[in-house]
């Protein structure tokens, strides 16, 4: 698994370290940190001091003994090309440290291609809905446009419950392991929503899509329930969900019909009304 995690030196980025840290405990994934500054020939100081800090504190979570990471030798930045420098470490796994020039969104979205990466993390300001400092939408363009999952932590703390809304048509395994994860992470209890169609044709293949779902988080010793909610009232489920629980999402390809429920409008609310984080699956 390779975690891209955006950030800056505000202090919504610093309060997720933690999550992440203990995120690639549980997977022993390799991590990228990206800061993303305005045209200059070199790294900026506050923004290179902020992700050497960063990377410090998720060392200090892993004992001497299974820390998967190797230390950095020096902090001399690698010139990769003209407003792109990177600093990194292999030791079981990889650890990158990635400074670019341009917009924070256009920069995640176009890393996480470039690399492959399975998920991008990424917090947000709760003053002004979810925000980041002198950019718009943020957290909202990197979740409509990212070639992987999004996790955007809006609080760091924990939840009671993961409600997950997934197309039960194509759910992949990497978005079930995704929800698994998140459900360790939180000690948190895991409910599961069908979304019915008005077809009735199609609900018994759902329903029967939900009974396989919730076999399979028992088999993994995951306490789940199941739900299912017309198609009418999902937006206003997931919206008051989002109020208390962390909801996780499928947006995946063209026929995913969470996708078409949910427009860029109802992702911003759900953005800006969670208290905790939204994930979105693909």
């Amino acid at each position: 698994m390779k975690i891209l995690v955006a950030l800056d030196a505000k202090d919504y980025s610093r309060k997720i370290v933690k999550d992440v840290a203990r995120l690639a405990e549980n997977t022993l994934a390799d991590i990228v940190f990206l800061g993303v500054q305005e045209k200059t020939n070199e790294p900026a100081k506050t923004l290179v001091s902020a992700l050497l800090k960063y990377q410090s504190d998720v060392y200090s979570y892993f004992s001497s003994d299974e820390l998967p990471y190797a230390e950095f030798s020096s902090d001399q930045w690698q010139e990769k090309a003209k407003g792109d420098w990177s600093l990194s470490t292999r030791g079981m796994k990889e650890f990158t440290l990635r400074i670019r020039t341009g917009s924070v969104a256009k920069q995640a979205i176009t890393v996480a291609k470039e690399l492959e990466c399975d998920l991008i993390i990424l917090g947000c300001s709760s003053k002004f809905g979810c925000e980041w400092d002198g950019e718009m939408n943020v957290p909202l363009r990197v979740a409509e446009d990212a070639p992987c999952s999004v996790l955007v932590i809006k609080q760091a703390r924990n939840a009671n419950q993961i409600v997950s809304i997934l197309d039960q048509s194509v759910v992949k395994q990497d978005s079930l392991e995704m929800v698994n994860q998140l459900v360790t992470l939180h000690d948190a209890g895991l409910k599961i929503v069908g979304v019915k169609e008005k077809k009735e044709s199609k609900n018994d293949e759902i329903e029967h899509r939900m009974v396989e779902l919730l076999k399979y988080y028992n088999d993994r010793e995951v306490g789940a329930w199941v739900k299912l909610v017309d198609s009418d009232n999902v937006k206003e489920y997931v919206t008051n969900s989002s109020r208390e629980a962390i909801v996780a999402l499928w947006m995946g390809g063209k026929q995913s019909l969470i996708k078409k429920l949910f427009s860029r409008s109802m992702v911003d609310k759900l953005l800006e009304t969670t208290k905790s984080a939204l994930l979105i699956l693909r």
